[in-house]
């Protein structure tokens, strides 16, 4: 959302706040939508036929939940990891994130990403003054950016609904972010154009402890566009069950022949029926042909896995025998999908990085580190051919650095540590072969 930056000179006030809350719920409609197609609850569970006797099944077939977890775990399913310029420390960092399981809150954000085209970070200092990380509900915060060329952050906010044990609204409250303090609004009405400033207290984080990460630049979820196309193939597949339930309950058209209800009765109990000459009796059935309705099956199915980009992994095309290149050629569209994505992640990650810092360094846990010799570091979650990554590792041996020789390995995360390891081991094997020469020359032997 974009203000005026002027509008916050006079301070932040409750009547400004009920104003943005009200224009970007209004924006927010849709997330109810994307998150109901994303758990299941697809318009085909709704729908009605004319006629209360006419098969109903209702199937769902939940490919936007495919999209989102496909792409969460190609993206996110290694752990982000973080390389600094040699002559920066980052440990009090990397041990800020490590304490709170950053990695889960990472696959957090993706997935809303995903689903609703945006997601939203909270970073505040919990019980032990440490800087924390917690997931806000995209429904329920948003950031505000200054009309500025470079739309920089100016407010965050947070608000929702206080309810009772018998889910009864009992008030609401509202949280706003700036650069120095949060500002605590709360009313008791179930309305927000009622709320009064009960709090105020400085955050320490040197900007907006608040980070918006989007999907793209019209922050639209991965299976948005392509929910009339889902919802196509639930009715397909709903109707090709209903259609042999309707064979197995066809109509009996008689020719020739007069029977009464008792009779009818006896005939579906018994299945015999006498005739006459020139008597006829045949079922009455609408027939699809299979071929035809798997045709436009396999032609939906492909439309939703083009146009998402995320490619249908149980397809045959992706056997065993394949090579690491060979999959990587596959997945060339998913692969540019997942790098547009993967920057606008970065940058919220670069911001993220800049607040902990804010925070650590003002606490002295930390030299202060600037963002832009931080390395942020995304691991495809793709099945690794660890005999090709060693021959390429031994082959570039003396070429390149160890320590970008052992990042190549999949089972390696930590290549800086690896290699203080490695020397260690070194270390004492040194001393270990020493002490059995002094041995040999004392005349003890080995």
């Amino acid at each position: 959302m974009i203000i005026d930056r002027t509008l916050l000179d006079g301070g932040i006030d409750a009547p400004l706040l009920a104003k943005l809350i009200l224009r970007y719920r209004a924006e927010a409609e849709k997330f109810g939508r994307l998150r109901d197609y994303y758990e299941g609850r697809h318009a085909i569970l709704h729908r009605q036929r004319k006629s209360k006797e006419a098969a109903n099944t209702r199937i769902v077939l939940n490919h936007a939940k495919y999209i989102t977890d496909m792409t969460t775990s190609y993206l996110i399913g290694n752990a982000v990891t973080y390389a600094a310029s040699e002559e920066f420390d980052i440990e009090a960092l990397k041990n800020a994130y490590l304490e709170q399981d950053i990695a889960s809150t990472d696959s957090e954000i993706v997935k809303n990403v995903s689903i609703y085209g945006r997601a939203y970070e909270l970073i505040y200092a919990n019980e032990n003054a440490a800087p924390e990380s917690a997931v806000l509900p995209p429904d329920k915060a948003f950031v505000v950016y200054g009309d500025e060329c470079r739309h920089d952050p100016i407010l965050g906010v947070y608000f929702f609904k206080k309810r009772d044990l018998d889910g009864r609204v009992t008030g609401v409250e509202c949280r706003a972010y700036d650069e120095n303090n949060v500002y605590v609004f709360a009313g008791h009405s179930d309305s927000f154009d009622n709320m009064e400033l009960i709090d105020t207290q400085a955050h320490h984080f040197g900007g907006v402890p608040m980070i918006e990460y989007c999907n793209n630049t019209e922050k639209q979820g991965d299976f948005e566009q392509l929910i009339p196309a889902i919802d196509a193939y639930n009715t397909l597949m709903s109707d090709r069950v209903n259609d042999k339930e309707q064979f197995v309950e066809a109509f009996l058209f008689l020719v020739d022949l007069d029977i009464d209800s008792e009779t009818a009765q006896k005939l579906r109990e018994e299945k015999i029926l006498m005739g006459y000459e020139g008597a006829k009796a045949e079922y009455l059935s609408k027939v699809m042909q299979e071929s035809d309705v798997e045709v436009l099956r396999n032609n939906l199915k492909d439309d939703i896995h083009r146009f998402s980009m995320v490619p249908d992994l149980s397809d045959e095309s992706f056997g065993n025998n394949l090579s690491g290149v060979a999959i990587k050629y596959k997945l060339l569209g998913f692969e540019q999908s997942i790098m547009n994505k993967e920057r606008k992640i970065a940058k919220g990650l670069k911001r993220r990085l800049e607040l902990y810092i804010n925070f650590l360094y003002l606490k002295g846990s930390m030299a202060f580190v600037p963002t832009h010799r931080i390395d942020v570091v995304f691991t495809r979650n793709l099945p690794a051919n660890e005999l090709e990554i060693s021959q390429m590792a031994n082959n570039l041996t003396d070429v390149v650095s160890n320590e970008t020789l052992l990042e190549q390995l999949p089972f390696v995360t930590d290549a800086k540590e690896e290699m203080k390891i490695r020397e260690k081991e070194r270390a004492t094997n040194s001393i270990m072969k020493i002490k059995e020469v002094q041995d040999m020359a004392a005349g003890g032997g080995y």
